[in-house]
Protein backbone atom coordinates (compact mmCIF):
# COMPACT_ATOMS: atom_id res chain seq x y z
CA UNK A 1 0.00 0.00 0.00
CA UNK A 2 1.23 3.47 -0.88
CA UNK A 3 1.57 5.87 2.04
CA UNK A 4 0.07 9.36 1.99
CA UNK A 5 3.54 10.92 1.81
CA UNK A 6 4.53 8.86 -1.22
CA UNK A 7 1.23 9.62 -2.96
CA UNK A 8 1.69 13.37 -2.40
CA UNK A 9 5.27 13.26 -3.68
CA UNK A 10 4.30 11.20 -6.73
CA UNK A 11 1.42 13.53 -7.57
CA UNK A 12 3.50 16.70 -7.29
CA UNK A 13 6.43 15.19 -9.21
CA UNK A 14 4.11 14.14 -12.02
CA UNK A 15 2.45 17.55 -12.17
CA UNK A 16 5.86 19.26 -12.11
CA UNK A 17 7.19 17.12 -14.95
CA UNK A 18 4.07 17.64 -17.07
CA UNK A 19 4.20 21.41 -16.54
CA UNK A 20 7.93 21.58 -17.24
CA UNK A 21 7.63 19.48 -20.40
CA UNK A 22 4.55 21.39 -21.50
CA UNK A 23 6.31 24.66 -20.87
CA UNK A 24 9.22 23.49 -22.96
CA UNK A 25 7.08 22.33 -25.88
CA UNK A 26 4.33 24.95 -25.92
CA UNK A 27 6.11 28.12 -24.79
CA UNK A 28 9.44 29.75 -25.40
CA UNK A 29 10.32 30.08 -21.71
CA UNK A 30 13.93 29.98 -20.56
CA UNK A 31 15.14 26.56 -19.38
CA UNK A 32 16.33 27.90 -16.02
CA UNK A 33 12.79 29.08 -15.25
CA UNK A 34 11.40 25.66 -16.15
CA UNK A 35 13.98 23.90 -13.95
CA UNK A 36 13.14 26.25 -11.08
CA UNK A 37 9.45 25.57 -11.57
CA UNK A 38 10.10 21.82 -11.59
CA UNK A 39 12.12 22.01 -8.36
CA UNK A 40 9.50 24.19 -6.63
CA UNK A 41 6.55 22.05 -7.69
CA UNK A 42 8.21 18.64 -7.60
CA UNK A 43 10.38 18.97 -4.48
CA UNK A 44 9.55 21.95 -2.27
CA UNK A 45 5.75 21.93 -2.48
CA UNK A 46 5.27 18.27 -1.49
CA UNK A 47 7.64 18.68 1.46
CA UNK A 48 5.70 21.70 2.68
CA UNK A 49 2.37 19.92 2.24
CA UNK A 50 3.58 16.74 3.98
CA UNK A 51 4.97 18.77 6.89
CA UNK A 52 1.66 20.60 7.21
CA UNK A 53 -0.36 17.38 7.06
CA UNK A 54 1.96 15.74 9.62
CA UNK A 55 1.56 18.66 12.01
CA UNK A 56 -2.25 18.60 11.78
CA UNK A 57 -2.54 14.81 12.01
CA UNK A 58 -3.89 13.86 15.46
CA UNK A 59 -2.03 10.52 15.46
Amino acid sequence: MVSRENAVILLFATVGLVLAYGGRVVTNVDDSLLIGMLICIGVVAPQLLNNYLDSTDPN
